[in-house]
């Protein structure tokens, strides 16, 4: 099972398990969004297209190490130190959409206003979003 623990600059952290959330929003979107998604993910396969000459960029989870935004892109870090630096305004399209709450708590650094997770048991958690919150994932492991 997973948690994951909510950081804000004030008050104390919020923590979720995963398995819990029945549904979540706002949708949030935009290149800079995707790659927090895909960085949260615990797995999947990705596609970016990049400038004129239609370079595909094509990646599994397992062979990305880190994502460090910069001002312009990002700078993608795969297996064996390999390092890959896109500038936002060359990349056209990427895809899929990463569509899990663990993807979509990787996109709250990403959006504006207030962000919500609803869970089995009716209850709701409000909060705002944008600048963070800083979310950590907490993988429960049963000692037998």
């Amino acid at each position: 099972m997973t948690r994951a623990r909510l950081s804000f600059p004030r008050g104390d952290p919020i923590e979720v398990e995963l398995d819990d959330v029945k549904a979540y929003g706002p949708k949030i979107r935009g290149f800079r969004a995707f790659l927090g998604a895909v960085n949260a993910s615990a797995a999947g396969r990705w596609v970016l297209r990049v400038g004129d000459e239609e370079e595909i960029l094509g990646f599994r989870r397992d062979e990305l190490r880190r994502v460090r935004l910069t001002d312009d892109g990002a700078e993608l870090t795969f297996a064996g130190d390999v390092k890959v630096t896109l500038r936002e305004a060359d990349v056209y399209s990427w895809s899929p959409e990463p569509d899990d709450v663990r993807s979509w708590l990787g996109r709250l650094a990403h959006g504006k206003g207030e962000a919500w997770i609803r869970l089995r048991d009716g209850s709701e958690l409000r909060f705002p979003i944008g600048d963070g919150p800083h979310v950590q994932f907490l993988e429960r492991r049963d000692h037998t």
